[in-house]
């Protein structure tokens, strides 16, 4: 919020009362003012029959008050121009993990930040199929096949990042989606 949103909230005109809200309404005009201290600002609430976004600062704030257009550029990175966006699917877990290490492991060696292994969830595809040819149809199998799913994003990749994991090996039975 900037400055002037809050000197303009701090005093915003009372509200009009006609006589048959007035009647209605028993409780008085002023309600009292509640005073809470949220990360070095004095906040007060002035109505709680205004919105409830409405929250502007008590006076004695005021003058302590820091301009806050934006997050500060220190504490939130800014994205980044490329990453690698890698998906592995596999059918069997201890696979999958180990896949996962090796690409973490060839994308460390080169400085590359990394962000996971995220797990997603796990696709569970189910297959009836009947015992008897004929009869007893209540009678069923139920076969499934789980695919489970992991989610590598690698930030700020270079040349030797790419080449390291151009030359992994992974296993047969491990899926590899990669996104630039």
């Amino acid at each position: 919020m900037a400055t002037s949103s809050i000197s303009a909230a701090l005093f915003h005109p009372p509200r009009p009362v006609n006589s048959s809200t007035a009647s209605a309404m028993a409780k008085p005009c002023c309600v009292p003012t509640v005073f809470s201290s949220v990360r070095g600002l004095k906040l007060k609430n002035f109505d709680p029959f205004l919105s409830a976004t409405r929250v502007s600062a008590a006076p004695e704030a005021l003058d302590s008050i820091e301009v806050l257009d934006g997050p500060e550029t220190s504490a939130v990175e800014m994205a980044p121009k490329q990453k690698i966006r890698i998906k592995l699917r596999s059918y069997w877990v201890p696979l999958i993990e180990d896949s996962c290490k090796q690409i973490l492991d060839a994308a460390r060696t080169t400085n590359a930040k990394t962000m996971g292994p995220v797990p997603l969830p796990t696709k569970k595809r189910i297959y009836c199929v009947l015992k008897s040819p004929h009869v007893h149809k209540d009678a069923r199998f139920h076969f499934e096949i789980r695919t489970h799913q992991r989610l590598i994003d690698i930030l700020y990749p270079t040349a030797q990042t790419i080449d390291s994991l151009m030359q992994l090996n992974l296993p047969a039975g491990v899926d590899v989606e990669v996104k630039l």
